[in-house]
């Protein structure tokens, strides 16, 4: 990810400018360095740890087997160091020498069996392999777990800790294992491996489990240990029957463990050990035999080539029946290709089921008479319902003519490339536990469409593994090639047995008529605990469009929310990126255990009432009231939000900021003392509001605290800091690096800012209205009496534009509008409402366009200036107009849909994120004048197209992330920044130690 000439200028510029310990922040880090910056152990991260482990009971004892044969001596010294550099004590460490002869190595542990005490060693004359090795080195423990480490690895100093916690609060666990990462000889870290909770289809694949893994002793006893004649997969069989005789598997979503790159390691490549891919097909084998599964493994063409460990499962062509559900309206070609497709299945026990949804083109219907006359095809019509289309209506009424032991849903717009595809589906819809089965499918262009589906893409939402890959990429870490489990899959190809479909009472068609009906489907099997299955072998197109603009309706979306909205996906790792398909390195951490309020310092540029200060005034209300943040509210001046704060409990303090322009000596004094503050204040994160608070964040990291930037500007990030000397400028740019996460209010102002975001630690959390605010302002006037108490007629419509009167605002778009609109609608009348900005050229520009205006016009326009209460002219308005340039996501939208109004609005950068166009709001181009008195001229003429928009406005509102997600995410992100801290302290001020 290289950045543009624009940016490698402006940082060069910047770097010759910028002090030695503002440099390293002007230089970019992406991916895992990025994370590994986010992820130090820090001295908050210790404490949270140790505080973890001292609310803990029944904490085991870990006994670490490791096998040894000639171990260069560093890499010894080095996994011991790590070893003894270990949070957590209780631990032992168990050498088991498989007849070494470097000197080296013996002398190394003769050494170490002299000096340290938790060191065993047992030593055996020959060499006999790591199974043997391994269970000999079990003989000399006394643990009551043991964890597997080989001889030239490290482990992270959290990892026995985190180790001994899992088996300690989750006593049904017998099994666990962790995420890791490989290591070089120069102690390069690189390849991580964030991997899915326990997955035992994905384990039929390959062993991604891989390191560290941990047992009961009970459990590796009752297995009998690691078994010879496994060598180079012992630990992959070793998984595979221990984890079916486990009560229960976990997984630490954490990178315990440095998986040593050394010359001859498998951590290099399959070519180390090419035994191993015959033993672990031997594993896999005797796994299938002992779970009774019907299938054949192979190592396939595609992972020989790559040399890698991964394998398949060849299902037969036979076994339970199967009717495919095809339905179909009109688009015969579409049709047609889909079941000629089918004649090539290799699959022998199925029929076709086309469902006529109603078709009337007269080509479907004489291809629907050939079709009836062919074997193992029926059609059944059922007619479209004057409710409008339904989705789940139609699957669930067509179910009703199955009586097969599966179903398969298949949309008729889809085409079969492999002809073993159903084969494969069945057999793993036949495995134990499976609830549903989908496929691999493509875009007609080659592309991936579909490979399971992902929870949390899209804000919350759901999005589909790896949409848009090429052919040619098997995905992070295989995953395109690899049957594996998903949350869900799509219905456009899903299998699930029958029964299993009626008793949980098919789709649902109250809530998810058209949209998520699959993924609610797929998540109430996971509450059932079944499995839903993505099968890479079953290959199909689908020819859904790629770039189609597909908006899902309002409601549904707001049901997948409410029903969902906590929804945890177990098999996508929190260390990956919800921003886009593809599976990227996140560079977040996991939250502190501590439940104690976060003292937070809270840097505002002001405390006026207006946008940026409101929103985090409800922010931080939110956050104190559940108990997340212990608050103190800085500012460099008083305004009316101080009163507010401080009749909430919430201290405020008042300190000299840096004036923009100053000195890089002055910037650097003011600077400090507010870092002192910091501290004096006991805060262990600070929150700073707007870009011009860039110094807090600057403070912080001289503090070691962590931090997090609120930007709500949308102004281009290359001028932005001009005013400031170029060193204080170049503070400024640091600052988005040395924060811990920076945040936008909408995706358009993040991507506009991307240049700058040197940690790709950037993202969107939306702003919302408290709801107990929101039913206070809604109930603060009726319609009649606002209209009233303005002097309005019952006939007239009222247009209004909220928001600060300034250029960036371009309130003289509807003043000209107005203008323009021939003849003035004698019923039409405007509110132009706020106070005035320190613009006064605009200012002055506004009254003169007014004063232009005939006075039957200028009449009908009322500039108000400075309100006390807007909501009377939101609860009086017909039209809610918004003519800005420059808005990242402007309240006053979200406050119009509050109110139920229709909204036509530029579509400038986040606008569009927050409406939805065509629905509940109309769009015109900034200064196109002409356009913007068409739309107002035509909603003021037409009643029925206004309230159709102000119908749905609250409904679109109520689809996207609001008040309570805001809550949400920053409470994580306050949790996750207190450990990057190096202030020792998690407490509030008034409790610290």
């Amino acid at each position: 990810m290289a950045p543009s000439p624009a940016v490698t200028s402006l940082y060069e510029t910047l770097l010759a400018a910028a002090t030695p310990a503002i440099a390293p922040y002007l230089n970019p880090k992406y991916g895992y360095e990025a994370w590994q910056d986010a992820n130090r152990f820090t001295a908050a991260a210790r404490r949270d740890l140790l505080e973890a482990l001292a609310k803990a009971s029944q904490l085991p004892k870990i006994s670490i087997l490791t096998p040894v044969y000639n171990t260069p001596e560093p890499h010894l010294r080095a996994l011991v160091a790590s070893i003894a550099d270990q949070v957590y004590e209780n631990w032992e460490l168990c050498l088991a020498d498989d007849g070494s002869t470097n000197p080296e190595t013996l002398a190394v542990l003769d050494e170490l069996e002299a000096s340290m005490p938790k060191v065993r060693v047992i030593r055996s004359p020959e060499n006999r392999g790591i199974a043997e090795t391994t269970n000999a080195a079990a003989t000399i423990a006394a643990g009551d777990v043991f964890v597997f480490v080989d001889h030239d690895d490290v482990l992270t100093p959290d990892c026995l800790a985190e180790v001994a916690l899992k088996f300690a609060t989750e006593p049904g666990v017998d099994f666990v294992y962790s995420d890791d990462d490989k290591i070089d000889d120069d102690d390069r870290r690189y390849a991580p491996q964030f991997k899915p909770d326990f997955s035992p289809v994905l384990l039929l694949s390959f062993m991604y489990m891989s390191h560290i893994v941990g047992v009961r002793r009970t459990l590796f006893e009752a297995v009998g240990g690691i078994r010879k004649g496994f060598e180079g997969s012992q630990d992959y069989d070793f998984a595979l029957r221990a984890t079916e005789r486990a009560n229960g598997v976990g997984h630490i979503p954490k990178v315990l463990y440095h998986w040593r790159a050394a010359e001859g390691s498998t951590a290099r490549s399959g070519d180390a050990k090419p035994a191993s891919f015959s033993a672990g097909l031997k594993a896999i084998s005797e796994a299938l035999a002992r779970r009774n599964i019907d299938a054949t493994p192979v190592h396939p063409d595609w992972a020989k080539a790559a040399r890698i460990g991964m394998f398949s499962l060849v299902f037969p062509n036979h076994g339970p029946s199967v009717t495919i559900v095809v339905p179909t309206y009109n688009n015969v070609q579409l049709l047609r290709d889909c079941i000629e497709s089918l004649r090539a299945t290799t699959y022998a026990d199925y029929d076709v089921l086309i469902v006529d949804n109603g078709s009337d083109d007269r080509g479907t219907l004489t291809y629907l008479d050939e079709v009836r006359e062919q074997p193992r095809h029926r059609i059944v019509r059922i007619e479209r319902r004057p409710s409008g289309f339904s989705f789940s209506a139609l699957m669930n009424e067509a179910v009703q003519h199955v009586s097969s032991d599966f179903v398969l849903f298949l949309n008729n717009d889809t085409k079969v490339i492999s002809p073993s595809w159903l084969s494969q589906m069945v057999g793993y819809g036949q495995i134990d536990g499976v609830g549903s089965v989908g496929a691999r499918l493509y875009f007609s262009d080659g592309t991936l469409q579909h490979a399971g589906v992902v929870h949390g893409y899209h804000e919350g939402l759901v999005g589909h593994a790896f949409r848009a890959a090429p052919p040619h990429d098997w995905g992070y870490l295989s995953f395109v090639k690899a049957a594996r489990e998903y949350s869900a899959v799509t219905a456009a190809c899903l299998l699930t047995r029958r029964a299993l479909f009626e008793r949980l009472g098919g789709f649902d068609e109250s809530n998810f008529a058209v949209a998520y009906n699959d993924v609610d489907y797929g998540y109430r099997l996971a509450e059932q605990g079944m499995l839903n299955i993505y099968c890479p072998q079953a290959e199909l197109f689908h020819y859904e469009g790629k770039t189609r603009s597909k908006k899902d309706n309002p409601k549904e979306v707001i049901n997948f929310r409410s029903k969902y909205g906590a929804f945890v996906d177990a098999y996508y790792n929190p260390n990956l990126s919800l921003e886009n398909e593809r599976f990227e390195v996140d560079t977040r951490r996991a939250p502190c255990r501590s439940t104690v309020p976060i003292r937070v310092c809270v840097v505002s540029h002001n405390l006026n009432f207006e946008g940026a200060p409101n929103t985090l005034f409800d922010l931080v209300m939110g956050l104190t009231r559940q108990g997340v943040i212990d608050p103190v509210i800085l500012a460099p001046g008083a305004g009316p939000l101080k009163q507010a704060y401080e009749e909430a409990g919430i201290e405020v303090r008042l300190f000299n900021a840096p004036p923009s322009g100053c000195s890089p000596a002055d910037h650097r004094t003011l600077t400090s003392r507010l870092s002192d503050l910091f501290q004096e204040l006991g805060a262990s994160v600070v929150l700073a509001n707007t870009l011009p608070m860039f110094f807090a964040i600057n403070a912080a990291h001289d503090a070691g605290i962590g931090a997090i930037w609120c930007q709500h500007e949308s102004e281009p990030w290359e001028t932005y800091f001009n005013a400031e000397t170029p060193e204080v400028r170049a503070m400024a740019y640091a600052a988005f690096g040395q924060a811990y996460r920076v945040t936008y209010v909408a995706e358009a102002t993040r991507r506009a800012w991307t240049p700058v975001q040197m940690r790709q630690n950037a993202q969107v959390i939306r702003h919302g209205i408290p709801p107990e605010r929101a039913a206070e302002e809604l109930g603060r006037w009726t319609r009649a009496d606002a209209r009233h108490r303005l002097g309005l007629g019952d006939d007239e419509c009222v247009a209004i534009l909220m928001g600060t009167v300034c250029r960036r605002k371009g309130q003289l778009d509807l003043v000209q509008a107005l203008a323009a609109i021939d003849p003035i609608r004698p019923n039409l009348r405007a509110y132009i409402v706020g106070a005035t900005t320190h613009d006064e050229g605009y200012a002055k520009e506004l009254e003169a366009a007014l004063n232009a205006l005939p006075p039957a016009q200028r009449d009908r326009i009322t500039v108000t200036g400075a309100v006390d209460d807007m909501t009377l002219y939101y609860a009086a308005a017909d039209i809610s107009v918004c003519t800005s340039r420059i808005e990242s996501a402007p309240r006053v939208i979200v406050e119009s849909m509050l109110f139920s109004l229709p909204i036509v609005t530029t579509a400038v950068f986040g606008i569009p994120e927050l409406v939805d166009e065509d629905v509940n709001a109309l769009f015109y181009r900034p200064g196109d004048t002409q356009a913007l008195a068409a739309l107002i001229s035509r909603l003021a003429d037409n009643a029925e197209e206004r309230q159709s928009l102000a119908a749905h406005s609250r409904d679109v509102l109520d689809s996207k992330p609001g008040y309570k997600e805001m809550l949400a995410q920053y409470s994580y992100l306050v949790r996750e920044a207190a450990l990057t801290s190096s202030a020792l302290s998690l407490l509030p001020s008034h409790a610290k130690d």
